[in-house]
């Protein structure tokens, strides 16, 4: 009789099989690894040759994620992107988990856990996409022996974005600084009032910031183009703390998955976990308010830095119902 579990504990996860009254426990960081160590431990009990992840052998998703670092992505448009995603991957499966031990259950899994944290399903195939990557090189390279079958992307139909409403920004503010991350506060309003992209606030240093212009300049973009914008005095509030004193240093002091995770810690303890809230969410959001306040599409292209109308499409109709006061002064025979 086989009787295997995975659980957590305050000390992190544990792998707990019993193969007829024969016991064996194994620790891991996430419940990734431990799934993985269950199923190794099972065939241990059970006299089966051990996979290559039992054996340490294999690749692990932190030298997989460096092989496709440097051999797919290093020095094209979207290498930043990838590796973000790439790490995110890696984070939640574990960093020294074999890569041969991914299979498509585990991905099927971790793919539920990002829709249940507000991914949109773009940005799920997206990460996907770079854990295939992974996979792919590692496998061309010798490094496992195939590239599993992983699930078919999601559909990416139109569907309504998510915004965050006033009052949850200022929940979400308020749980940061009660949990003694100020400066996180202040990032979500950056973020909100400046439809910046996460890698475009990341990259900000205090030179590229003019606190008696109210505006600020970002230099490396998703379309190669450097931007200024004007900022609002909320922006300019949030900003004023954390423009650093060395110029060229960093203005905030997060990484994506810092923030991301904090972000996560917020949601549930102010009652909005599972809401399809995230870091890009805030982008969303500042351009909606734009376009449904009657901001011309032009402007909304310039202040976000997207770089074609085809990628403001979905704000097109809030622009139109903004123009009602035009079939008032139509109307108006006076």
């Amino acid at each position: 009789m086989t009787i295997g579990s995975v659980r957590k504990t305050k000390e992190g996860w544990l792998a707990d099989v019993t193969v007829a009254g024969r016991r064996k426990v194994g620790r891991a960081a996430t419940k990734a690894e431990a799934l993985v160590r269950r199923k190794q431990i099972t065939e241990e009990l059970l006299g089966q040759q051990p996979t290559a992840a039992a054996t340490g052998t294999s690749f692990t998703m932190m030298e997989a994620l460096r092989l496709s670092a440097a051999i797919r992505w290093a020095g094209t448009k979207g290498e930043r992107t990838a590796i973000i995603n790439a790490k995110q991957a890696a984070a939640h499966f574990g960093h020294h988990t074999q890569l041969a031990s991914i299979t498509a259950p585990l991905v099927e899994s971790w793919r539920q856990q990002l829709k249940r944290d507000g991914n949109r399903p773009a940005t799920i195939n997206h990460k996907i996409s770079a854990l295939r990557a992974m996979l792919s090189d590692a496998a061309l390279h010798g490094h496992i022996p195939s590239i599993p079958a992983l699930p078919k992307q999601l559909k990416e139909g139109n569907h309504r974005d998510r915004v965050i409403e006033d009052f949850e920004r200022d929940l979400l503010c308020r749980w940061f600084v009660q949990a003694g991350q100020p400066a996180a506060a202040n990032l979500l309003v950056f973020l909100l009032e400046t439809a910046a992209r996460w890698g475009e606030t990341e990259r900000l240093r205090g030179v590229d910031v003019d606190m008696k212009g109210g505006r600020v300049t970002f230099w490396e973009t998703k379309n190669g183009k450097p931007r200024t914008i004007p900022l609002t005095r909320r922006a300019i509030d949030a900003l004023r703390p954390h423009v650093p004193a060395v110029r060229s240093h960093r203005v905030w002091p997060y990484s994506y998955l810092q923030m991301q995770r904090l972000l996560e810690r917020a949601k549930a303890g102010t009652g909005l976990e599972g809401e399809a809230i995230t870091l890009h969410t805030c982008r969303h959001t500042c351009a909606t308010k734009l376009a449904s306040r009657g901001i011309a599409l032009a402007q909304l292209m310039a202040f976000g830095g997207w770089s074609s109308l085809a990628a403001c499409q979905r704000y097109m109709h809030l622009q139109t119902e903004a123009l009602h006061t035009c079939i008032t002064a139509l109307e108006d025979d006076g």
